[in-house]
């Protein structure tokens, strides 16, 4: 939090509302265009839905960096930045079955090796902010 006067600017940074943010985050997404001007770029059209990417993994989360700037009586909020993110379940190679009973007819059987990893999927900063 930043004091000058009358004037207090603070960073908040909190979940994702669909409601309420949509349309900032997508004019965020768009100046973060990645590229030299004029020149092919790389930018991706999230179709109005800004956690598309995310969506189909279990457990995701995006989160918004938001400006709060207190004037006086005056309230003035804008996203500055948003990060989204999942947790995954992938296989990370195989061991060898231990069943614990000893039957020569059962051979030891390969079985999946399984961890879960955090997945940070489009960090997104304004331009005007990093």
């Amino acid at each position: 939090m930043v004091e000058n006067g009358d004037l207090v600017v603070s960073i908040v940074v909190r979940e994702f509302d669909a409601k309420n943010d949509s349309k900032e985050v997508e004019e965020v997404e768009r100046r973060c265009e990645v590229g030299p001007g004029g020149k092919l770029s790389l930018y991706t059209d999230l179709l109005g839905d800004p956690i598309c990417r995310v969506r189909n993994s279990p457990a995701y989360l995006m989160l918004v960096a938001e400006i709060v700037v207190h004037n006086g009586q005056n309230e003035e909020k804008s996203i500055v930045g948003m990060i989204r993110g999942c947790i995954k379940t992938v296989t990370c190679g195989t061991k060898l079955s231990r069943s614990g009973v000893k039957n020569s007819s059962d051979s030891a059987k390969p079985l999946p090796i399984f961890t879960k990893l955090a997945y940070i999927l489009g960090l997104r900063v304004s331009p005007a902010h990093r």
